[in-house]
């Protein structure tokens, strides 16, 4: 199975689809394509997600990748669909390793820094903190990166657009944000370049300036 080693995840927002429906992932996604977003994450809990996936890919749309991948199976049908990056809400060292022998950066969630660190150790190419605002926001990122500086967070559980820029200047590598980057009314008419217009202005607030080094591939 071939992998997508040449891709690598960009500092900035990802946006996260968590959709009723497949035809609303497909609506939010396409016009989210069209803004400055980092990734484009399709979790698993969408009906027909792979589908979803595989969908976007035939239409050329980049920077997709599935969240909420929670078994090796998962993996490997969101990687045919062409997924170019994993996300999973928890540390399974096997899924780790199966995305890193196929050459798919993967985002394994963890909390505390032994997790963080383990993540890391294995293969991750950025861990997913989650729930970030249960465990004291700003400050518990602040707190963790002290002593692990190069740790790539990626941050996900209840966080604002508004808190984004926010988090990226505490030395967050990545924001994870749903609904805030699209209007349930534009949705629901399916109105695309809508959704484009509105991520674009949105994510216009978000100022973080990023290193000069910024992107984080398989490692």
């Amino acid at each position: 199975m071939s992998g997508n080693s040449g891709w690598q995840l960009q500092r900035g927002v990802i946006s996260v689809i968590r959709t009723r429906s497949a035809e609303s992932a497909l609506t939010v996604a396409r016009g989210i394509a069209r803004s400055d977003v980092a990734g484009i994450e399709v979790t698993m809990t969408v009906p027909d997600a792979i589908e979803v996936i595989a969908t976007l890919t035939a239409e050329g749309v980049h920077r997709v990748g599935a969240g909420t991948v929670r078994t090796i199976a998962q993996l490997e049908s969101c990687v045919e669909a062409g997924a170019q990056f994993i996300v999973s809400p928890h540390l399974d060292p096997g899924l780790v390793a199966a995305a890193v022998e196929r050459g798919v950066p993967v985002i394994p969630g963890a909390l505390t820094p032994s997790e963080i660190m383990r993540a890391m150790a294995i293969g991750a190419s950025a861990v997913k903190v989650f729930p970030v605002t249960a465990v004291g926001g700003i400050s518990f990122v602040q707190a963790v990166l002290e002593p692990i500086p190069d740790a790539r967070l990626v941050l996900s559980g209840e966080v604002t657009l508004a808190e984004a820029d926010d988090y990226l200047a505490a030395g967050a590598w990545a924001v994870c944000i749903g609904p805030g980057l699209w209007r349930a009314e534009d949705v629901e008419r399916g109105d695309v370049d809508a959704i484009a217009a509105y991520a674009g202005e949105a994510l216009a607030q978000v100022a973080a300036a990023r290193p000069a080094s910024s992107s984080a591939g398989a490692r």
